[in-house]
């Protein structure tokens, strides 16, 4: 861990396994943070997503999931448990402009941070971690 790095030491200090909101974390210094801790470092970005199947598209995209990955909740719970046994000990994921429109609202956001959730309890029993941050 570099002492240059001002977001180490809190980062660090979250559990293993959180879905929160980005708040005040640098997005930079995320990703400094996973690659000088051997983390996946896996940035969703949503500036173009306009509802639930185009943020599921950009975090197919955004993780590389394989081709028969369906971009609906159920296939990403799928995709994300699978994660769990590359053999990575953990992962930051940031996703990023997730969209505010009458097509993704409260419900649609909350299903989706919900699949991470869930994702996250598995990567516990794994032990691996599995940070996501939204914006």
């Amino acid at each position: 861990m570099s002492a240059a790095s001002p977001i180490s030491k809190p980062i660090g200090m979250l559990p293993a396994q959180t879905v929160r909101s980005l708040g005040s974390y640098d997005v930079e210094a995320l990703r400094r943070w996973a690659e000088e801790n051997g983390q996946r470092f896996v940035l969703v970005e949503c500036s173009g997503c306009v509802d639930r199947k185009s943020v599921l598209q950009a975090v197919g995209h955004a993780f590389a999931f394989p081709e028969w990955y369906g971009a609906n909740l159920d296939a990403l719970y799928d995709c994300l448990t699978d994660l769990a046994e590359r053999g990575e000990p953990g992962w930051v994921v940031v996703l990023e402009r997730l969209p505010h429109a009458s097509t993704f609202g409260a419900a649609e956001r909350d299903a989706l941070l919900d699949v991470f959730r869930d994702a996250a309890e598995d990567f516990a029993q794994q032990r691996v971690g599995l940070r996501v941050f939204y914006a």
